[in-house]
C-alpha cells in the first residue's frame, strides 16, 4: 500500500441495509414462544448494535441464549425477504471500487448471516474484509472491528474510513484511531450522532462515500464536515 492509501469498513444494520422489519418481527415471535408480552417496537429498535445475547439481556429477564436461539431460527426464515438495500448503496460501492479502495464490512450480526443477506442482495463481492462478531476480541464500541478490518485490508487504522449509523461504530472508529464516519440512515437521530463528534456526518452512503473520494489521495484528515 502506497503511503496515502485508504480503505473503507461498512457497519451493515441501519447503514448499507435496512433489516428492521426481519428484526422486529424475530423479536416479536421470540416473546411469544417465551410467553411473555411483546415489547415496544422502539425497545427492541433501541438494542440494535448489541450482539444478540445482550439484547434479550437488555429486553427480558429470560436465558438470553435460549431467547437468542429461538430468535435466530425466525431471523433466518426472514433475513432475505426482509431485507434491503439503502437507496444508493450498490452504486456507491462501485465508485469505491472503480476508485481502488479496498471495502470491508464490520458488523455485530453474525457474519455468515451478513454473507449470505449481502449475497443474496448482490453486493457481497464488493468486500474483501468480512467481520462479525465472532471474529474480533469484543463487539462494537470496543476498537477490535475497526483495528482488525484495516489489518484485513492492508491500511492503516489511521486511514480506514469507519462508516456507521450508531454510537457503537464512531466510538468503535475513534478507539481504534480511524477516520469516524457518521450516516443517518439507522437507529440513532442527526443530533445523537453529531454529539458524538465523528470527523463527518452525512444522511446516507451516498453522501458518505463522495467525501471519502475526496479524500482518498490527501495525506491528512481535514476538518469535522457536516453536510
Amino acid at each position: 500500500m502506497t503511503p496515502c492509501a485508504r480503505a473503507v469498513a461498512f457497519d451493515l444494520d441501519g447503514t448499507l441495509i435496512d433489516s428492521t422489519e426481519a428484526i422486529v418481527a424475530s423479536f416479536m415471535h421470540t416473546f411469544d414462544v417465551i410467553g411473555e408480552p411483546r415489547p415496544a417496537r422502539q425497545a427492541i429498535l433501541d438494542t440494535v448494535g448489541y450482539i444478540t445475547e445482550e439484547q434479550f439481556t437488555r429486553l427480558t429477564r429470560q436465558d438470553p441464549a435460549a431467547c437468542a436461539a429461538i430468535y435466530k431460527a425466525k431471523y433466518e426464515d426472514l433475513m432475505l425477504s426482509h431485507t434491503t438495500l439503502h437507496p444508493g448503496v450498490e452504486e456507491s460501492l462501485e465508485l469505491l471500487r472503480d476508485a481502488d479502495v479496498p471495502m470491508g464490512f464490520a458488523t455485530s450480526k453474525e457474519r455468515a448471516y451478513s454473507e449470505a443477506i449481502l449475497d443474496h442482495l448482490g453486493i457481497l463481492h464488493y468486500f474483501a474484509s468480512r467481520i462479525g462478531p465472532e471474529d474480533v476480541e469484543a463487539p462494537k464500541p470496543h476498537p477490535s472491528a475497526a483495528l482488525e478490518s484495516a489489518a484485513r485490508l492492508g491500511a492503516p487504522a489511521a486511514r480506514l474510513f469507519f462508516v456507521g449509523d450508531s454510537h457503537f461504530d464512531v466510538r468503535c472508529a475513534q478507539a481504534a484511531g480511524a477516520r469516524a464516519i457518521a450516516v443517518s440512515t439507522g437507529y440513532h437521530t442527526w443530533d445523537e450522532l453529531a454529539a458524538l463528534e465523528p470527523e463527518a456526518l452525512f444522511g446516507g452512503v451516498p453522501e458518505a462515500v463522495s467525501y471519502i473520494l475526496e479524500q482518498t489521495g490527501k495525506p491528512e484528515p481535514a476538518a469535522a464536515r457536516r453536510a
